[in-house]
């Protein structure tokens, strides 16, 4: 007769818990699986679900568990470095979308970004939707599946990391917000630039006309078009920065 056995796997708990904190790190920082409208038992499903299947190709190793105070905050700064190359891209396009609106006089028009549950212009909140159609539709979330799960390999579980391994490369992946957000908003303030120039030298040959009547509806026209037809460059404004990871072996 098969004895079942009822004793709990402490050490099975143990490892899954650490792995957890990788992938949860990696998953909540992330853009879209970060997002707050998700319910919290959703996360917590996603994030263990994950971990269980990472945990079963994951060797377990006691020794590394020995000081559980150094292991825990070390994977945490691993997984959120995993996805801190799309957070970058995404801040960009936010930017971009504040530069474009004040630009354009749709700064007094303020929404509530459902990604970080700010204030936010509505130039920002399409940039950023259609930035997460983007992600999906280039099967980024895939590349960051197979960078969590490769960094097991060149970060196992126990692993340290010193700063010049991560610190430097953040400091310049982080430049690429502003770039980002320019490449975006430029097109859009040379085409407004050349409206203020038309409209000043119309204003001169006649006078009569209301300059402030006819310069911001003509703004707005302008720079929608403009914002339209420049969307179709905008993965290549993102480049690679969306792929980048800040951490080296």
């Amino acid at each position: 007769m098969e004895i079942v056995s009822l004793s709990i796997p402490y050490l099975y708990i143990i490892h899954l818990t650490i792995i957890g904190v990788r992938v949860g790190a990696t998953l909540l920082f992330a853009p879209i699986w970060g997002h707050p409208g998700l319910p919290q038992y959703l996360r917590i499903m996603m994030v263990y679900s994950i971990a269980a299947g990472v945990s079963a190709i994951t060797p377990f190793n006691p020794e590394a568990y020995t000081n559980p105070g150094l292991i825990i905050p070390t994977e945490f700064l691993i997984g959120m470095l995993l996805s801190v190359g799309v957070r970058i891209a995404f801040a960009g396009l936010h930017m971009g979308g504040h530069l474009i609106s004040t630009h354009l006089g749709f700064s007094a028009a303020q929404t509530i970004d459902p990604g970080t549950l700010n204030r936010s212009s509505l130039v920002s909140g399409f940039l950023t939707m259609l930035g997460y159609v983007l992600l999906l539709a280039s099967n980024q979330h895939h590349t960051m599946f197979k960078a969590l799960a490769n960094s097991y390999i060149a970060f196992p579980v126990g692993t340290s990391i010193a700063p010049q391994q991560w610190f430097g490369m953040l400091i310049e992946a982080s430049k690429q917000m502003f770039i980002i957000g320019w490449k975006i908003a430029l097109p859009v303030f040379i085409a407004t630039f050349i409206v203020d120039v038309a409209v000043g030298f119309i204003s001169r040959i006649q006078p009569q006309i209301n300059t402030m009547v006819v310069t911001a509806p003509l703004k707005i026209l302008v720079g929608l078009m403009v914002l339209g037809a420049s969307l179709a460059f905008m993965p290549r404004a993102m480049g690679t920065v969306i792929e980048t990871l800040v951490l080296k072996k």
